[in-house]
């Protein structure tokens, strides 16, 4: 396959609590006029690039050459997207499109968790309608909770969901601990990043999960050596795709570690092929991407379905966009 046109459009989604997510889609079309559709939106005070680092990279007309001159494979295309040495989104955004054309996938149906955050009150009403939804599994985030609306959400949860706490590094080593103690080791799928610094992660007893941490603070063999771990959290978007996803997903699964695929805030696009990976690579860890319920508009025409922790992808999802939201850039 040759890629015969490259499209790239802006798009703004509100979110919940009032701020908007921009990001950019890119559209790829081949010889036989087949059409792929990928999401690069770098997550700001996370992402290593921003949105206008990602879109520089793409405006030369010798990267859009490049990308045009490769002949593109099902077998051949991480070795292409490696060679280019694109940003991480951007390769996100552009494997996405390509796998859409290179091996589009039927529908599929991949387990999910919840994502329960906000004030107090908000993540009590977000866990009553995700539990009335049949979710079993819940990612509660504390990080902008005192410890004592922590402890007291736990307690509500840890009966209704398998809960994965994310601290997000917000807590002291000391004050973290003393927190944990309260609760057996079995309360928790994981634990993850509880301390502000994270080369103390050995001290923690919890099951653990690493995410930001790594590989920024953390290497793997670093990794190997904390004997709680039992989850490792991977961002596509934030870490390259699958391209970057397939070396974690075969250390883990040496280890018998979980990789967890979790959302960036992403649009329903970019959440869909998120999905995509886990399904592509067998994945069975349920993933992340619950900012689903927090995005106030779309960019698909056809929903993602959740029901009982498991969200139904469509098939052709590159193929329902709204083009009439989008305005197209052009150099």
């Amino acid at each position: 396959m040759r890629i015969q046109t490259f499209h790239i459009h802006p798009y703004e989604i509100p979110l919940a609590n009032g701020q908007t997510r921009s990001g950019l889609l890119i559209c790829i079309t081949d010889e036989k006029e087949n059409r792929g559709w990928g999401e690069i939106a770098p997550l700001p005070k996370w992402s290593t690039e921003t949105l206008e680092e990602a879109l520089k990279q793409l405006y030369p007309d010798q990267i859009q050459q490049d990308i045009s001159n490769i002949h593109w494979t099902a077998q051949n295309c991480f070795h292409q997207l490696a060679q280019l040495k694109l940003l991480p989104s951007v390769s996100f955004g552009l494997e996405s499109a390509l796998l859409s054309v290179l091996a589009p996938l039927p529908e599929f149906f991949i387990p999910t968790s919840a994502l329960l955050m906000g004030s107090p009150e908000e993540i009590l009403d977000q866990a009553k309608l995700r539990y009335n939804e049949g979710y079993t599994s819940a990612k509660l985030k504390v990080s902008n909770l005192s410890l004592e609306e922590a402890a007291h959400l736990i307690d509500a949860l840890k009966d209704k969901f398998r809960l994965r706490l994310d601290v997000n590094r917000a807590w002291n080593t000391a004050d973290s601990l003393r927190f944990f103690a309260q609760f057996p080791l079995e309360t928790f799928d994981y634990v993850e990043e509880p301390f502000q610094d994270p080369h103390d992660l050995a001290q923690f007893p919890h099951p653990l999960a690493v995410d930001e941490s790594f590989p920024q603070d953390l290497s793997l063999r670093q990794l190997e050596q904390l004997p709680t771990l039992k989850a490792l959290v991977y961002k596509p978007t934030i870490q390259g795709g699958m391209l970057g996803c397939i070396p974690l997903h075969e250390w883990t699964a040496k280890r018998g570690i979980s990789l967890v695929l979790s959302s960036s805030f992403e649009s329903d696009l970019g959440l869909a092929h998120i999905a995509s990976i886990a399904h592509r690579l067998s994945m069975t860890a349920p993933i992340g991407i619950g900012t689903y319920h927090y995005l106030k508009d779309y960019v698909c025409t056809i929903p993602l379905r959740f029901s009982h922790s498991i969200v139904h992808i469509p098939a052709q999802i590159s193929s329902n966009i709204k083009f009439s939201r989008l305005d197209l850039l052009r150099n």
